[in-house]
């Protein structure tokens, strides 16, 4: 007769407890009932992003190039920068004569960020492409620890809680639509390889 060694109940009890804590944990970023604490959480930070987007719209960001003025601002130490070595990818930036498209990139980056996050469709990658945005904010001395850490905090959340993120949303549409645009092409794509 083969038997099992008892374990004490403390130790049963401290591994069930420790498991209970641990499933709490984890429990917004895997279950499917917590997608409307995400879907909130994205529609605030959309209009963030939807925010910030517009007044580069409306201030003329398209016909001018307010990133190749700031960066010349940080070049000469005019604009306080977090980190010194800032200045020198400014003046990289500069010579590299990208600033222009910069700045007209930006409006568009900002908002396509902001409906990836309203929507639900591509909730991951549009996170990693706002952290990065708000870490060069940062970084730039335009944009505030205090303001931009909680944002980019919500993003890495939206990283950690991938499998729920985007349930509440426009994904699982998106997907049906690509699918089916790729099933359509495939059949005259063989066509012409076979006529071909």
């Amino acid at each position: 007769m083969i038997t099992t060694p008892n374990r004490p109940t403390s130790y049963t009890a401290r591994s069930t407890n420790a498991g209970r804590i641990l499933a709490a944990i984890r429990w917004p970023f895997t279950n499917k009932f917590a997608s409307p604490i995400w879907l909130a959480l994205r529609l605030y930070i959309a209009w963030i992003w939807f925010q910030m987007s517009m007044s580069k719209f409306q201030a003329g960001w398209l016909t001018s190039d307010p990133v190749g003025t700031m960066f010349k601002m940080i070049e000469k130490g005019s604009i306080a920068v977090p980190l010194p070595f800032y200045r020198g990818v400014a003046g990289a930036l500069l010579d590299a004569g990208i600033s222009p498209m910069l700045s007209h990139s930006m409006p568009f980056l900002e908002m396509a960020v902001a409906l990836s996050f309203a929507s639900g469709v591509l909730v991951p990658a549009a996170a990693v492409g706002a952290i990065l945005l708000n870490i060069n904010i940062v970084l730039s001395g335009m944009g505030t620890p205090a303001f931009d850490g909680p944002i980019i905090t919500s993003q890495i959340l939206f990283l950690m809680s991938y499998r729920v993120v985007g349930a509440i949303g426009f994904e699982g549409l998106a997907r049906r639509i690509l699918k089916a645009a790729v099933q359509a092409v495939r059949p005259a794509r063989l066509a012409r390889l076979q006529r071909g």
